[in-house]
Formats: C-alpha cells, structure tokens, sequence
C-alpha cells in the first residue's frame, strides 16, 4: 500500500499565492496603479485645470494683506456661508484654494490670485486630489465606508502574497540577477514576475503595511475609542487636536465678523512665530479653517500638515477663539502619535522632493508589472489545458486580465482626453468626466470577454491571445496618451508654454503622457513581432492536425 507524502509549506504556499493572487489581483491592481497617479495628484490637478496656471502668487507664502484679502474675498463669494477652508500655497500648488460650505451643506472651491482679486471656480474637474486619490483608497465607494474594508481586505492579502513569495523563492537574491526575455514565455513570464517583485520587495512591504495602518481607526474603531471612555470627541482631540465647540447660539453682527477676519492673519503670524520657536527652524501653516463664524463661538484652526521638507506629517494644529483670539488648544500628541505621523507621511508623499516622488511612481509601476505578469503567466501556463479540457475559467480570467488591467489604464487615459474636449460651460462637467471613465472601463472589460470568446474555438489560442487580445487595447492605451498629450499642446500651448511660465506641474504630466506612449509602441511593436514570429508554427500545426 503506497502511502501519499503530505504536501510541504512551499506547496501549499504556492496554492495560495497562485488562487489568491487571481482574485484579489484586480483588486490589487486598482490600488496600485491609483497610487502610482495620486504621486503627482497635484501635479494632474493643474495640468487638467488650465486656468488655475494663471493662478500663482510668490511662492510660497502670504503677506498678511494677501490672507487678509483672500478672507474678504471668501466672504464676498458666500455671505450666508459661516464656514471657510483655506490651503495655502505650497511649492507643489503655488495657488491659493478656498474652499466654503455653504448653509445646504454642499462645498464650493475657488482657486484666487491675493494680488490682483482674480478667482477661478475649481468645480470643472475632480483632477487628480478629486479622483484618482480617492479610487486608491476606497475606489470612490463612500457607502458605509465600503471602499475602505474592500481596501483592506486587498492590503492584507497583498502582505500575505508578499511573504508566500518569498517562501516560494528560495533563491530570492538570485532572481535579482535573472530575466531571460528570449526564452519560452511561461519562462520569460516568471522571470519578469520575479524580477518586479523582488526589485521592489521593501517598497512593496512598507507601502502596503502603512496603508494598512493609516485606517486602522476606521478597521477597529473600538480599539481606538477604549482608550477614551467611548468619548468620540475626546479621541479626535488627543489624536488630531481637533475641537468642535458647540455653538453659543449669539449671533455677532456683520461687523463684528468682518473685523474678526481681519484679525486672522496677525493670528496666524503668532502661532507660525511660536512653532518656528520651538522647532528652532522657520515653520508655516499650510491650512486655515474657520468655523461657526457668525457664532460668537466660531473657531479658528491653524495646521501644518505638510512641511515640504519633512517626510513626518506635522502635529501642529492650534484651535482658537475667533473673536477674541484665545488659545483654546495647541495639538501635542503622545510619542506614538508623532510616530504615526511619520508612518502617514511616508505612505501620503505629500513632501517637495522630486527625485524621491519618482522613484515612488517607478515602485508603483513595478508592482503594477508583477501583478499583470502573474495574470500573465497563469494564463500562459494553463493554455494548453484549458483548452483540451475545455474548461472557462482560462477565457474568463484572460478577459478580466485585459479588462481588469490593461482597461483600467485605457480608461485613464480616456478620462484625461475627455477633459480636455469637455467645454469648459458644460453643467456637471466633472461628473461627466467621470462618466467617461467608468464607460471607457466597463466597456473595455466587455470586449475583452467578446474578443474571449471568439478565440475560445481556436484550436491554438497563442496568437489570438498575444495578437487579438493584447495588440488591441495596448494600441488604445497609447493613441488616447498621444491624443491626451497633443490636445494639451493645442488648447493651453503645453509644453512650450509650461516652460516659458516655470511651471514644472504640467510639464511633468506632459512628460509622463510621452513616456507611455513611448512604452505602448515598444510593447505594442513586440507584439506584433512575436505574434509574427508563431505564425508560421501555427500553421504547421492546424496541417498536423
């Protein structure tokens, strides 16, 4: 009686990495590439709002006539609104944001030049702060925080993926050195797959655990509360320093509240001169709210959130009396806070430095490549099988690679085309914007399940996969970067002007549009020439048969 040996840790490792990482990879994906694009969110902002460019004060301070002038003018843009958000210019967005509520809770957002009064509405377009930011942390699911549990679930499995690989491959330092492209390609496949896993492995680690940990309050909102007696504004107050104070019910008059606006920028200037002494360094607030501003209890909040030359977020957040200028709290975290703050920073890259942002983008374009590479080498590996079995699963997983994955990246690159061929006077011009991404998406994953199904009676599917499936959409993907490219060219002078006006913002955005058409020719030209070189085997083998 022969006796079965048990399966090792390394198979049943490769078991899970294997079914796991095809489900959760899409998943995976969208996170991913997301994140990829949200490293310049700014910079897509202003590339995709022209008219914000002529938006830019001396970076990147404001004189207290210039704050002063920007409240006016957010009072003049809203009298009814007791509500003002200001963020202030930065190196990365050199241009002056107001955000007001108004009374029915909606938000309006203007972008304004302090010096000459001139106001721009920024409602025409989410860009990239509004869209791709928030698809990478809860794919634009607010639902009953759905988006964030979804993202979770990835994050964790994404962790777990990481380290069956490295069970997997015992050689894993090896592998660093190992990428045979003219080889079989099942065997060109697990290499590339490698070669991107494990060239990037400690970025791959410490982006997913810190993405796991900035919502860990949101995962397990009791831990966090405990601590608190279950007192919600106790916890936000020793966590972040803010205060909601409830409002009086006196109502101060016009004057009175014009005149407490007036007194915000010697405000500020006293609580940037008392960070700066105790940092020992100049310090400045990037973000100014104001609260309840007809209430003689109205607030005022004056936070540092983002030094430009500190990966840490900052902890200052001071929260005074509008009216009468008292202190009500200046925000000094616990020791573990501050080490969150660093944690977020690192993940959030909101810090001024370029050559680390791009090596961000290339670790996110890495794991981009492992994941579709796996997809890939699924696919490859389990061809032939499939189809003599005539099984579903190889034409339902290779329609959602290209949908998935390859239909994500099409339809970015749509929503970028349609924002520049969207009038500028079209109502709900950026939910329109939208529209044409998600259409773009869904359509894309039905002509990949279309085309599927059609190579599904092919005896040989190696050139209706490699040709039909892939030559098609890496072809979109490329003329809609072109065609993105090119009417920024037209309708703002693009390039040729960004220079001119120094703004690196855009030429950045135009510069990376060039680099993937440049990739999609590349990759869309191997193609065709491997799809060329296995015809004549294909032939072969339908005489064969």
């Amino acid at each position: 009686m022969s006796k079965h040996k048990a399966p090792s840790v390394r198979q049943h490792m490769a078991w899970f990495h294997t079914w796991f990482g095809l489900f959760i990879g899409f998943l995976l994906f969208a996170v991913f590439w997301m994140g990829t694009l949200t490293v310049f969110d700014r910079e897509f902002d202003r590339w995709m709002h022209p008219e914000s460019r002529s938006i830019a004060g001396e970076c990147c301070t404001l004189s207290p006539q210039q704050l002063e002038a920007v409240l006016m003018k957010a009072r003049e843009l809203a009298p009814e609104s007791d509500n003002i958000r200001l963020r202030l210019p930065t190196e990365r967005t050199p241009m002056t944001l107001i955000r007001i509520v108004e009374p029915d809770r909606s938000l309006k957002a203007y972008f304004m030049d302090p010096d000459t009064g001139k106001v721009v509405s920024n409602e025409h377009t989410l860009g990239g702060s509004g869209f791709f930011f928030p698809f990478h942390y809860k794919f634009n699911i607010a639902w009953k925080d759905v988006g964030y549990f979804m993202l979770g679930i990835a994050g964790l499995a994404m962790m777990a993926l990481l380290i069956s690989g490295i069970v997997l491959h015992r050689k894993l330092l090896a592998e660093f050195f190992v990428f045979r492209p003219k080889k079989h390609t099942v065997r060109s496949l697990l290499d590339l797959h490698n070669l991107s896993s494990v060239v990037a492995l400690p970025f791959h680690f410490i982006i997913t655990f810190t993405g796991l940990l900035i919502f860990f309050s949101i995962y397990f909102p009791w831990a966090t509360l405990a601590a608190f007696d279950n007192d919600k504004a106790a916890a936000q107050k020793a966590m972040s320093g803010f205060i909601n104070l409830p409002a009086s019910g006196f109502i101060e008059n016009t004057d009175q509240q014009l005149a407490a606006l007036k007194s915000v920028p010697a405000l500020v200037q006293a609580r940037e001169a008392a960070w700066s002494q105790a940092l020992g360094e100049p310090a400045r607030a990037d973000a100014i709210n104001i609260r309840n501003l007809t209430d003689s209890n109205a607030t005022l909040e004056i936070r540092r959130v983002f030094p430009a030359r500190s990966i840490a977020m900052s902890t200052h957040a001071d929260t005074l009396l509008l009216h009468t200028g008292a202190l009500l709290h200046a925000h000094e975290p616990k020791p573990i806070k501050g080490f969150t703050h660093w944690i977020n920073g690192l993940h959030f890259i909101q810090f001024d430095h370029a050559a680390l942002r791009v090596l961000y983008v290339i670790g996110g374009l890495l794991g981009c490549v492992m994941i579709h590479t796996g997809f890939l080498f699924w696919l490859e590996a389990r061809r032939v099988q499939h189809h003599k079995k005539k099984l579903p699963g190889f034409t339902v997983v290779q329609a959602l690679t290209v949908g998935g994955t390859l239909g994500m990246m099409i339809a970015t690159a749509a929503f970028l085309v349609a924002n520049q061929l969207i009038p500028d006077h079209l109502n709900n011009r950026a939910t329109v914007e939208t529209w044409v991404f998600y259409g773009v998406w869904v359509g894309s994953i039905v002509w990949a399940f279309v085309n599927a199904r059609k190579g599904r009676h092919l005896q040989i599917h190696a050139q209706a996969h490699r040709s039909s499936q892939w030559f098609a959409p890496t072809v979109a993907f490329t003329v809609l970067c072109a065609l993105a490219w090119l009417l920024n060219q037209i309708n703002t002078g693009g390039m040729v002007a960004a220079i001119r006006q120094g703004d690196m913002n855009s030429l950045a955005i135009d510069i990376g549009l060039l680099i993937m058409v440049a990739s999609g020719i590349y990759t869309a030209r191997k193609a065709v020439i491997k799809s060329s070189a296995r015809q004549p085997a294909h032939s072969e083998a339908l005489k064969c048969n």
